[in-house]
């Protein structure tokens, strides 16, 4: 047992140098990656039954030598009762050994528990702090990590969600008369998106898109982009161009999943619901679904906003003009909703007034 022992707490340092041999050599890991080979509720019915059953046979070898003048059927006799005595002292050591085992697993799976639900990316969890032992120490230790996870989680969220304004704001920025256009197209897609009853992923990755669905005019020159009144055949073709511009503008920011969700809503606002819109022409669901929510949301802001060369309408007559457009130039269905819920906002303001 002693040897046993000596070998599990020399065989450790032998492991770790033969990793970091295979690091150097074949910049791999040799690990489990939490594969169990000999769980604890063996090792620990194992070694219970060696420390249980070796002095009952000791004291049975001792005794029979002892009583040396005990032979035939009273030797018999003998190591019957000895046998049952064993077999009680290893029923009671393998039930010890359960309920020791238990004890330490029990935290250990609340801890693997709250360790899953973090991988899966959920960082509200925590592990109950109820033991008395070193398990708490584990507990607290794991309960502070995932609260530093969470809080780096939401600072991460928070400085990508100003990132994400910040570009909105130094597009806007460029025409003191769409200033803000961006932030009310993302306002008014999110509330599309939730009366479709889309999930909150969802929601959040289209208020993201819709922040930077013209980020793509930053490639247009000022001098098409800010021109009053109506543009030539030539200067439309180079507004065309921002869906694209946009998207190709996003593929370079790393690491390249981050803005992947973001660019078929980006490249896609512009095309139309009867396929005669642009980059590509795309018609019905065959457009993305984020491209159709802010399509309504773009034509209902660029409708009622003001320009140097014309007033912006009403938000009725707005309206309308979505209603005669759907099933033809915008999604029926959403902007049969986006429309219910302006009217409605109307009437409410109407009757508070």
């Amino acid at each position: 047992m002693i040897e046993f022992f000596l070998t599990m707490k020399a065989i450790r340092p032998i492991v770790t140098h033969i990793r970091n041999q295979h690091k150097e050599l074949y910049k791999q890991d040799i690990t489990l990656s939490g594969r169990v080979l000999v769980s604890i509720r063996t090792k620990f019915r194992l070694r219970a039954f060696l420390i249980g059953t070796l002095p009952l046979m000791l004291f049975g070898l001792v005794s029979q030598i002892r009583l040396d003048n005990i032979q035939g059927e009273g030797s018999l006799a003998y190591w019957q009762w000895a046998a049952i005595i064993l077999i009680i002292g290893i029923i009671y050591s393998l039930f010890g050994a359960s309920l020791l085992s238990r004890s330490i697993e029990e935290p250990i799976h609340t801890i693997q528990n709250g360790m899953s639900s973090v991988q899966a990316g959920n960082f509200d969890t925590s592990a109950d702090d109820i033991y008395s032992d070193e398990f708490s120490k584990l507990v607290a230790g794991f309960n502070h990590m995932v609260n530093g996870l969470k809080e780096r989680e939401q600072r991460n969220n928070q400085l990508l969600q100003s990132y994400f304004m910040t570009l909105a704001a130094a597009l806007d920025a460029r025409d003191a008369y769409t200033a803000g256009h961006s932030t009310r197209v993302a306002r008014y897609s999110v509330q599309i998106g939730r009366l479709d009853g889309w999930s909150a992923d969802e929601i959040e990755l289209l208020h993201k898109t819709a922040l930077l669905h013209d980020i793509g005019k930053i490639g247009v020159r000022d001098a098409v982009l800010l021109k009053e009144g109506r543009l030539t055949d030539e200067e439309f073709d180079q507004i065309k161009l921002h869906p694209v511009l946009g998207e190709n503008i996003l593929k370079q920011i790393e690491p390249a999943d981050a803005m992947a969700d973001l660019l078929p809503g980006v490249r896609s606002h512009h095309e139309r619901y009867d396929g005669k819109g642009y980059p590509d022409g795309l018609s019905g669901t065959d457009i993305p679904l984020f491209g159709r929510a802010i399509a309504i949301a773009d034509a209902f802001d660029a409708m009622t906003s003001d320009r140097p060369y014309r007033k912006g309408m009403t938000d009725e007559r707005a309206l309308s003009i979505l209603e005669e457009g759907k099933g033809t130039q915008w999604d029926p269905k959403l902007t049969q909703l986006f429309i219910d819920l302006m009217r409605a906002k109307g009437k409410t303001d109407e009757e508070a007034s």
